[in-house]
């Protein structure tokens, strides 16, 4: 208790200090390991509420539990493996086979959690690449992002003449011709390709004078108009702001796209003596059974929907979704 004292009284000072104050309605007080008269002495004591975890900060959950790899592969994916990606490919265009070797590891860490080659891959990479409300994970095309992050070198290069780099680029190239129309063959590589990516716009539906006057280039939002329009699927709002735990949500995701892998599945390519579901020890390992059909999940069901005053009773796997 002495030390949340010290650091409030710390708080206090800065505010008065900055002029700074916390808004006490949308301030909370997270606890974990606390015992339960020390958690309302500490809220006494500062006048905020108490929040409950897990939440997300910045993108990241926060949990007073361990959070295991199964949980974390899609948010280190777009966290981490493709944020060193970024970097370079906003610098250099990137080879196809760079492009390929790149998303072949990220594959293979998303669907088995290691990086050794596998040839098991739970859906198509183009689709997991799409939209969240279009039936995908959002994770980055490569590719895309690269062919954008290319033209803002472009758009530089056609705006910002104050800056060395662009004064030598327009003197050395732009002299006979605009450098839209310019090829020279004697640049070097890198710079080629600066110049030759006028040609993407047209994949956009952008011509030069309105490339020209665009006042500030945004990579998101050039990546989302060359990717176009997706149509939005029946089930997107059961992953779009899901606040379950990530390894949930990504089960529910196979199974809507029908690639959960229950024992039936598993059978198609793979030998197995037992089909027999492990929960009842009755009927076959489907999709439909697992979840609605099985006698511990219907109680289980029950029980959850009595639990939150819900009058009704689960449904098959088509009616629910």
């Amino acid at each position: 208790m002495a030390s949340v004292k010290a650091l409030y009284a710390c708080f206090q000072m800065f505010s008065r200090v900055s002029g700074l104050e916390a808004n006490v309605e949308k301030s909370s007080v997270y606890f974990g390991g606390v015992n339960q008269q020390l958690q309302l002495d500490i809220l006494d004591h500062l006048g905020f509420l108490k929040g409950e975890l897990p939440i997300r900060y910045l993108g990241v959950p926060l949990s007073t539990k361990r959070l295991s790899l199964a949980q974390c592969r899609r948010q280190l994916i777009k966290s981490v493996l493709f944020s060193i990606q970024t970097f370079w490919s906003q610098i250099f265009t990137l080879p196809k086979k760079l492009i390929q070797l790149v998303e072949s590891v990220c594959k293979r860490f998303l669907w088995t959690g290691g990086v050794d080659n596998s040839k098991r891959a739970l859906n198509a990479w183009d689709k997991v690449c799409i939209p969240k409300v279009a039936g995908g994970l959002n994770i980055m095309d490569i590719q895309a992002w690269n062919k954008v992050a290319i033209r803002k070198l472009l758009w530089n290069v056609c705006t910002k003449k104050d800056k060395l780099w662009v004064k030598w680029i327009h003197y050395y190239y732009g002299r006979r011709t605009t450098l839209w129309m310019s090829q020279p063959k004697q640049a070097s590589w890198i710079v080629q390709k600066i110049l030759k990516a006028g040609k993407y716009l047209e994949e956009v539906g952008l011509q030069e004078k309105e490339f020209i006057l665009i006042r500030t280039f945004s990579i998101q939002r050039m990546y989302r108009k060359l990717r176009g329009e997706f149509p939005k699927c029946s089930w997107r709002r059961l992953i779009c702001n899901n606040y379950g735990a990530p390894r949930w949500v990504f089960i529910l995701y196979l199974n809507l796209q029908g690639r959960f892998q229950t024992g039936d599945r598993i059978a198609k390519w793979s030998q197995i003596e037992d089909l027999t579901c492990p929960l009842c020890a009755r009927e076959p390992e489907k999709a439909e059974h697992l979840f609605f059909k099985c006698e511990m999940t219907s109680q289980l069901w029950e029980r959850l929907l009595e639990w939150q005053g819900i009058k009704k009773r689960a449904q098959g796997w088509s009616e629910e979704v």
